[in-house]
């Protein structure tokens, strides 16, 4: 079809292996009906596995398509997300995963009508991305987080558990046993401040929730060019697993020992090396830089995010407010000042 046929055409990426499989063709079927009502006539490409997403929707950008809707889970809306940095296409998201942060992240409603009438206002913003580069020089984007140590050593054992292998709750829990509990991470802000902190874990954000809906960064905006990182000191293995089960579900924690900071540049580098994780994909262990990428994604999304919203209202109360940027060297949260 020509490039100029295409204004009222979408290309509809759709995962049938995410959420529910058994609903997957229904719903598929419901979403084309909803965006006809609507005006909008979809070309469907199913993506199974996810990562067939990426070359998909990088495609559908050189075909013309001005529109690139994605119905799925997390990790196949992430994997459309990195086919379309940096092009002018607009991105329009179905939620049809289990857990649904991207799209409690931007105000898409669950509901596939709505979700379609939303896709047909048009109404999009420039948002951020990130980008992980590793010590060999590779370089991985991001749209939620990245994880340094115990989260990331755990997280892919812990999949093969919701994928229905129950061997991985095994190889999970000895992997959780067996994590160093005293690693130094070393954190480098925006080639200034400097941090050395022993920790189990660090958490680069760029949305206020990953996982389980883990509301991890409730200040994080996807519009501020910033990233927001958090660390935990001195947790123990017991503590750190307190934290999550309350953050769970956009749940709040009282634990003030979290630190929570705020850079557009990051480098991360741990002894001894601790794994990394960039929204579910593994990037093995080692020295990390993060950047973020401002405004390098076109996305449909709702002008008010009232699910967000109230969950940040309630963090607001008991998160501090990350440590502002300045030249400064941290140990262990004594912070001493260098004159510039």
């Amino acid at each position: 079809m020509l490039k100029k046929n295409k204004s009222n055409r979408v290309k509809l990426i759709a995962n049938p292996g995410a959420g529910k499989v058994a609903d997957a063709a229904k719903n598929l079927a419901l979403v084309i009906g909803n965006l006809e009502k609507f005006g909008i006539q979809a070309d469907v490409a199913l993506a199974k596995p996810k990562e067939r997403a990426t070359p998909i929707a990088k495609q559908a950008i050189k075909d013309g398509y001005k529109t690139v809707v994605v119905m799925g889970g997390d990790g196949t809306i992430e994997a459309v997300m990195r086919g379309m940095m940096d092009s002018k296409a607009r991105l329009g998201i179905i939620p049809a995963g289990t857990e649904n942060n991207i799209a409690l992240s931007l105000g898409i409603p669950e509901n596939l009508e709505e979700a379609c009438a939303l896709i047909a206002s048009n109404k999009s913003r420039k948002l951020d991305m990130g980008q992980v580069k590793t010590k060999n020089g590779k370089k991985y984007s991001f749209f939620e987080m990245v994880t340094v140590g115990l989260s990331a050593a755990v997280y892919p054992d812990a999949m093969k558990v919701v994928g229905g292998k129950f061997s991985g709750l095994r190889d999970a829990a000895l992997t959780f046993i067996h994590q160093e509990i005293k690693p130094t991470v070393f954190l480098t802000l925006d080639d200034e401040s400097k941090i050395e902190v022993e920790t189990m874990l660090v958490v680069v954000s760029n949305t206020p929730v990953f996982g389980k809906n883990f509301l991890v960064a409730p200040n994080a905006s996807l519009q501020d060019g910033l990233l927001d990182i958090s660390v935990y000191p001195d947790f123990t293995k017991t503590e750190l697993i307190g934290y999550y089960a309350k953050v769970m579900d956009g749940g709040v924690s009282d634990n003030g020992k979290v630190q929570h900071y705020r850079a557009r540049k990051l480098k991360v580098k741990s002894t001894p090396r601790l794994k990394i994780l960039a929204d579910g994909m593994e990037l093995g262990k080692g020295t990390i830089t993060v950047r973020m990428r401002p405004g390098a994604l076109r996305v449909i999304t709702a002008e008010k995010r009232p699910g967000l919203a109230r969950l940040q209202k309630e963090a607001a109360k008991m998160t501090p407010a990350p440590v502002p940027i300045v030249k400064q060297t941290i140990h262990h949260e004594k912070i001493t000042a260098i004159s510039k």
